[in-house]
């Protein structure tokens, strides 16, 4: 099979979604198809992979290390058109993503789509004075028009499938959470050692965007309120993003500067060795619609305390991989403390989420992602939910 995935986000831009379809793409060369990824052009990358192919692209003041596709694309288009895909696979709704449909529909190849972000937890970004309740209704009507012109539609999580269903999108919708990569074969204590984490310490993690719906600074204040009655623990931050300066800032305000060390972007491989060395996984976002970061703190055996909003809920059971609690700094600080002193807890829900790790292998993915694209392809062929996926 021969399939071309559109996306606004790719790498050397590293997020969730990015990572996602990377993951995606390696498993089905694997299998022996032919994959090619279209995204936006950024200055000074050149890709090692060759099917990799680059719309040319504008940066904005609004997210200046984030490229945006321009329309301009006739010469793009033709090498689409030479290759003679079977599938297009569109990883957003919208620049990238209507270019895809433009063209498969200009072609007549089918379309499968994935929604991957909960778009109208980001309407904070709309610039005054254009109101925000303007911006929601036109953004529902708008994703229900893409996604009801659709073959087959993927979503990460069963919060995501029933917000499309919602907005009155009556395409096949499929759950398929984003896979989880192997991780390095170390020990917890090597995987220590090569972060840097020193004897006794007990080290949070947050592996993330730097960014204000991400909620990063109640985490910190969290930390403010149980730094000093616990010397021992640290907070390390994986991830880049807008606030990154104003987060180093505030943690000088509330003076935790000493103890909160800001990683910045780092390579699959050491995400994976901070996974492993780590004590507890903290995510406070409001906003997700997977958190495929949560997926991989629990299959490396981390306990995550997060937010009772977004996807987060649906990703870890309380009490079961982790704590669930509202978005609120005390109620969160209470969590990260609970299983910070309570080690037959901790090793409770770290051992549950380490079985979690084989549901979400690379393989069943794959599996599950042909089967859509089967789906699509063969439209007159039985529902998915006859198959086996």
């Amino acid at each position: 099979m021969k399939i071309s995935i559109f996306s606004e986000s790719y790498f050397p831009f590293v997020n969730g979604v990015s990572v996602s379809i990377r993951i995606l793409k390696e498993e089905l060369e694997r299998r022996g198809h032919e994959v090619w990824v279209y995204a936006p052009a950024f200055k000074n990358h050149k890709d090692e992979d060759p099917h990799i192919a680059r719309f040319p692209s504008v940066y904005t003041p609004f997210e200046p290390d984030y490229p945006l596709a321009v329309p301009v694309a006739r010469e793009l288009f033709n090498h689409w058109r030479e290759r003679k895909f079977d599938l297009v696979h569109t990883h957003t709704p919208f620049s990238t993503g209507i270019h895809g449909m433009r063209w498969a529909r200009r072609m007549h190849v089918p379309i499968v789509s994935t929604f991957h972000t909960l778009y109208e937890q980001y309407l904070h970004y709309v610039p005054p004075p254009f109101p925000v309740a303007v911006a929601r209704t036109a953004l529902r009507q708008y994703l229900r028009r893409y996604y009801t012109r659709v073959a087959q539609v993927v979503t990460p999580s069963e919060l995501a499938k029933g917000l499309l269903t919602s907005y009155g999108v009556k395409t096949p919708v499929t759950v398929i959470r984003n896979a989880v990569l192997p991780f390095p074969d170390i020990t917890k204590e090597e995987a220590r050692k090569r972060i840097g984490a020193h004897d006794g310490e007990f080290v949070l993690l947050y592996v993330g965007r730097l960014a204000r719906e991400k909620n990063v600074g109640m985490l910190m204040e969290a930390c403010g309120r149980l730094f000093p009655k616990y010397p021992q623990l640290r907070l390390r931050l994986l991830g880049d993003g807008p606030e990154a300066d104003g987060l180093r800032a505030h943690a000088t305000r509330l003076s935790i500067d000493s103890r909160v060390v800001f990683e910045g972007p780092l390579p699959r491989e050491r995400v994976s060795e901070f996974l492993l060395a780590c004590d507890l996984f903290a995510f406070p976002s409001t906003t997700e619609s997977q958190g495929m970061a949560l997926d991989e703190a629990q299959a490396a055996g981390l306990p995550c305390v997060v937010t009772d909003q977004g996807g987060s809920p649906e990703a870890v059971q309380h009490m079961v991989t982790g704590i669930v609690t509202p978005a609120e700094t005390e109620p969160f600080a209470s969590a990260i403390e609970r299983l910070l002193s309570d080690d037959a807890l901790w090793g409770e829900l770290a051992g549950n989420g380490l079985k979690k790790r084989e549901g979400l292998s690379v393989r069943a993915m794959g599996d599950k992602a042909l089967a859509v694209y089967n789906a699509a392809m063969n439209p007159e062929g039985p529902a998915l939910s006859e198959q086996a996926i």
